[in-house]
């Protein structure tokens, strides 16, 4: 089973490119480079694809441009592991720091899942929370988890090939960021895994193809985010919570 293995990093972010290449090549993992898409200077009132009435009604604010370049790059990774050989393909953003037993770990997941396509989509492995998980067996001292309630980040996520069409066919248009799109879909499809403790985590660093400010976040919040915000992330928790009772009424 052959995995894929893609960094999205901005033209300009030199840097940070050299830091994650030197990560990577620490345990020897071959990478594609995905050239990330900069929306931080975007107009998002000009962009067809943003959908800014359905942003409003599930986040309770607009998005901002640095956002939807984050939604944008993800998309282009995803479509670039569908379509290539690859059986499974690894997406990670470039401001992370791999964990020492990163490559055995994602390797033995890896021989794990190869013959559980139908059963799962996406796993994160950099999940820093457990909630409404089921434990499926432990790989070196880390939990592989059915991950019912899905952790939000998205700097690594691991994905089958099915798993990928279909999150690319649900990808309409644009309306909530990356990670939170990804969190909704896996909880309403029951098909998301998590490793925990995470074998990546965030090196520290802002980044740069999710730059929010400060200002940008106060001029794009509406005063009534709190219900939408709310509304979304209850449905999430009564999907997770549908799966995790039909699972234990199962065993």
């Amino acid at each position: 089973m052959k995995l894929g293995v893609y960094l999205i990093n901005l033209d300009s972010s030199t840097e940070r490119l050299a830091q994650a290449d030197a990560e990577l090549k620490k345990y020897g993992v071959e990478y594609q480079r995905i050239s990330a898409v900069d929306g931080r200077q975007l107009n998002i009132k000009e962009f067809p694809l943003y959908n800014s009435i359905r942003s409003n009604s599930y986040t309770g604010r607009d998005l901002i441009g640095s956002e939807i370049g984050c939604y944008l790059s993800h998309k282009k990774a995803l479509e670039t592991f569908v379509n290539s050989d690859a059986d499974l393909g690894l997406i990670l953003e470039d401001d992370l720091h791999l964990n020492e037993k990163f490559k055995i770990v994602l390797l033995e997941t890896v021989d794990i899942l190869k013959n559980t396509t139908n059963d799962w989509a996406v796993v994160n492995i950099a999940a820093n929370k457990r909630k409404l998980s089921a434990p499926m067996m432990t790989i070196q001292g880390h939990d592989l988890l059915k991950a019912y309630y899905f952790p939000i980040l998205a700097l690594g996520l691991l994905w089958s090939k099915q798993g990928a069409k279909s999150f690319l066919a649900s990808m309409n248009d644009i309306f909530t960021p990356i990670d939170v799109e990804i969190q909704a879909w896996a909880c309403k499809t029951g098909l998301g895994l998590s490793i925990y403790p995470p074998i990546v985590q965030p090196s520290g660093a802002d980044s740069d193809i999710d730059a929010n400010t400060i200002a940008q976040k106060k001029d794009s919040l509406r005063v009534d985010r709190f219900l939408p915000k709310q509304k979304r992330l209850w449905q999430n928790k009564f999907n997770a919570m549908k799966y995790l009772y039909c699972k234990k009424v199962k065993d």
